[in-house]
């Protein structure tokens, strides 16, 4: 027992719950977390005060519309990065691929122009991608006393459709807190109702159905970022905030140094010793001298002064600034998303450089922002105007985007040419039937819009 009792004091059996560390003991265990080099005299490490390192802080630009629209007034490159892939993206519109014949769908085509459906959709993304967010209001007759109620396409007559209302964030749209909860619905996740504020007469406000509206935002956001902008999206003004300043001061600042480029010192004997010692009178008197003296210097480069004074010309060198500038230029491209060759209206620069690379760049970004934005509302727009015309929605009514960069007639021709070589020479050599050739013509024409109407 004693053995046992001493055995007991010299070693101790350890506790299956340890000790809680001191705090130099999680002060240690935290900076092993952090290992790397660092020393203090030469500035290196995590420790060390770098110029490079830096972070960001929240802008809360997108809530501030005054100042928005103030920029989008003011600036011309903040109007161009705003207009510019909104117009893009509804420039060369789309096509239906259907069977239906082509004179209804000219109908179509005159209620779209009767309207100005093109140009209040290119509205709706362009106010979108200012503000954040903007909706576009489908006016259909017979359902003013029912914005509330969802849409039903049974209820609805031929020559309903009156066009749309576009209305922006800034307007003072106000999303519901109740959100679509039915899976199936395209909006799911999102605002059920808009409470939209108007000045129609008696109307000051009106609770919109999200089924009857076209919603448009400006970036997209991560959720909790969604949720706090009352699930708009942002500005595109927010991101490219900080290089739209920078090049705007530069751009002033070099045009003040064109002012400044030439300095002319003028040497005039105890000038210095005149101001500070002499009378209120003398001072005026000198000012007066070199106020007289700088009308009579002329244009011709005649300055008339002292035998005992004497000027001299100092001039800056502008080398290195158009250098800077193009940097800053690059810049405001890249964060706008838009190659400098377009956004600026400059050729390309550099060995055997074109521009065709990053316009096809820029096509591209712009076609996958037809497939995010303007689908869904094209598509929940298309059925309202296809039973405003035909009284029904045809079943195989697809929307296809017209190619947004063009191409030559050479080069059309060419790739006409390379699309149905293999098709035309399959069935000369027996492998497909003629209605196999024509089928797979037609479904290869249709991004070139070629092969249509066979």
């Amino acid at each position: 027992m004693s053995r046992n009792r001493k055995r007991s004091r010299n070693n101790p059996v350890k506790n299956s719950h340890p000790a809680p560390l001191t705090k130099a003991e999680a002060t240690n265990m935290l900076l092993s977390a952090l290992d790397g080099y660092s020393n203090a005299a030469a500035f290196l490490g995590e420790d060390s005060p770098l110029m490079a390192s830096g972070t960001f802080v929240r802008s809360g630009l997108t809530s501030q519309a005054n100042l928005l629209t103030t920029t989008y007034r003011v600036s011309w490159l903040a109007k161009r990065i705003i207009d510019m892939p909104s117009e893009d993206m509804t420039r060369a519109w789309y096509r239906l691929s259907t069977s239906l014949p082509e004179g209804e769908l000219d109908t179509l085509r005159r209620l779209e122009a009767r309207h100005s459906v093109k140009q209040e959709i290119t509205n709706a993304i362009r106010w979108g991608r200012l503000y954040g967010g903007a909706l576009a209001v489908m006016v259909i007759r017979g359902e003013e006393d029912r914005l509330e109620e969802p849409l039903d396409y049974d209820t609805l007559l031929p020559d309903c459709f009156q066009g749309l209302l576009v209305l922006d964030r800034a307007q003072g749209i106000m999303p519901s807190l109740e959100l679509v909860s039915d899976l199936d619905d395209p909006d799911f996740g999102l605002p059920a109702y808009y409470t939209v504020e108007l000045e129609l007469g008696d109307i000051k406000s009106v609770r919109v159905h999200h089924s009857r509206v076209l919603r448009f935002i400006g970036r997209e956001l991560p959720h909790m970022e969604t949720v706090r902008e009352n699930y708009w999206g942002a500005s595109e003004l927010e991101h490219i905030w900080d290089e739209l300043q920078k090049r705007s001061a530069a751009s002033a600042n070099i045009a003040q140094l064109i002012f400044q480029a030439n300095i002319t010192t003028l040497k005039m004997g105890n000038f210095g010793t005149s101001l500070s010692g002499g009378s209120d009178r003398m001072r005026e008197r000198i000012l007066e001298t070199m106020q007289n003296e700088n009308r009579l210097r002329t244009s011709y480069g005649l300055q008339v002064m002292s035998a005992e004074d004497s000027m001299e010309t100092h001039s800056y060198s502008f080398s290195g600034l158009s250098d800077i500038y193009e940097s800053f230029m690059m810049d405001m491209a890249g964060a706008a998303e838009i190659p400098a060759t377009k956004l600026f209206g400059r050729s390309p620069q550099g060995f055997n450089s074109t521009g065709e690379s990053d316009l096809r760049n820029y096509y591209d970004m712009i076609a996958q922002s037809q497939e995010r934005n303007l689908r869904p509302a094209l598509e929940k727009l298309l059925p309202v105007m296809a039973i405003s015309c035909w009284g029904y929605v045809p079943e195989d009514l697809e929307i296809v985007f017209e190619p947004v960069m063009t191409s030559s007639p050479a080069e059309r021709a060419e790739l006409v040419s390379k699309l149905s070589a293999d098709v035309i020479s399959a069935f000369q050599a027996g492998l497909l039937t003629r209605e196999e050739a024509i089928v797979e013509l037609k479904s290869r024409g249709e991004e070139l819009g070629v092969y249509t109407k066979v």
